[in-house]
């Protein structure tokens, strides 16, 4: 029996959730033998699309596609909002609203069905570009749990107190978060006889890397920042498992990769209560009140904050368990990748 085909477009870039995602659905797809996933549009025997974004070179295809009755999928995540509050440039401001755009273009009028990434995602392209009345589903993301685990024995915080933030880039008004985190990485420095290390994974301009350094050098405790940079999934998976908790910094994330990934290696995640975060941890980590308007950018309360990362500190081993738990029960690749295509597939 013929496998059944689906189409990808456009293919992703070299880093990112998107170009994970693909990776990942093409490689599950072919070890299970579900379905034939690749980025050929051309191809004549195409069952279904999968489009993430909104790529104009395409509009055509797709709209061909309709007419012959092969369903247009459209992966939605959330939406750029942060550069109408944040002054990110007038370049990056003009490319952030035609991706809203073309985006809210695609979801209206080229797609037929609608995979959103989490609840959070869906009420926010419906409040904000109206409901489409398309078939729809809520398709948390996933991760290779066998990959991304936890390591032979839990970590020892006797010597120093690590924890991790991982975000593709904290540029283009990304970088806000940060700001809690040095705040968070002093506070709990006073609560601690331990050095503290907070390990920053991601793009950050050396601006920001300076601001973050002299905010926390100015606390005059024993606490230090290291920004790794961009690095690879073998250093992010050993950070993980050697790290007490993961500081969800994004605002209003809509289907975090990163805090997936971490509670698959067993770390505990805090955070502020803003977008899918609580949906992705449930009860397995902390995430707190807010405390001001984050769709604003306020000022938060980092005093909730830091009295989550130090509860996880001190019961360490049970949130690690329950974080490991949920990620495999709620966030396995096979779980995300089966639904993906029995939804692109299905009539």
């Amino acid at each position: 029996m013929k496998k059944k085909s689906i189409c990808l477009i456009p293919e992703a870039g070299s880093l990112g959730g998107p170009r994970t995602f693909q990776q990942n659905l093409i490689r599950w797809a072919a070890d299970t033998g579900k379905a034939e996933i690749h980025f050929d549009a051309d191809r004549k025997d195409i069952d279904a699309f999968l489009v993430i974004g909104g790529p104009k070179k395409y509009i055509k295809r797709l709209l061909q596609a309709r007419k012959a009755g092969i369903p247009v999928v459209h992966r939605l995540n959330g939406m750029n909002w942060i550069h109408r509050r944040r002054n990110c440039g007038l370049k990056y401001y003009i490319h952030s609203e035609t991706a809203n755009l073309a985006i809210a273009f695609y979801r209206r009028f080229i797609c037929n069905k609608i995979i959103y990434q989490s609840p959070f995602c869906e009420k926010r392209w419906d409040h904000i570009y109206g409901k489409t009345g398309k078939p729809s589903q809520v398709i948390f993301n996933g991760t290779d749990t066998e990959v991304f685990c936890p390591g032979e024995r839990f970590p020892d915080f006797s010597g120093r107190i690590d924890f991790l933030l991982a975000e593709g880039s904290f540029r283009h008004g990304m970088d806000f978060g940060l700001d809690a985190a040095a705040e968070l990485t002093s506070g709990l420095a006073e609560r601690f006889s331990q050095p503290l290390c907070m390990h920053v994974a991601g793009k950050v301009d050396e601006d920001t890397c300076s601001r973050i350094r002299n905010i926390i050098a100015s606390s005059g405790k024993q606490a230090e920042v290291i920004f790794e940079g961009v690095i690879s999934r073998e250093k992010l998976i050993s950070l993980e498992r050697e790290s007490a908790f993961f500081f969800s910094s994004e605002i209003h994330a809509a289907c975090p990769n990163a805090v997936i990934e971490a509670m698959s290696c067993g770390l505990p995640v805090i955070g502020f209560d803003t977008g899918a975060l609580r949906d992705v941890t449930g009860d397995t980590g902390i995430i707190v009140p807010y405390g001001a308007d984050p769709w604003k950018l306020e000022k938060p309360d980092s005093r909730p904050l830091i009295d989550a990362a130090e509860k996880v500190i001190r019961e360490n081993i049970a949130y690690r368990k329950a974080a490991r738990k949920r990620a495999e029960e709620y966030f396995s690749l096979e779980l995300m990748a089966s639904k993906y295509i029995e939804f692109c597939l299905s009539d």
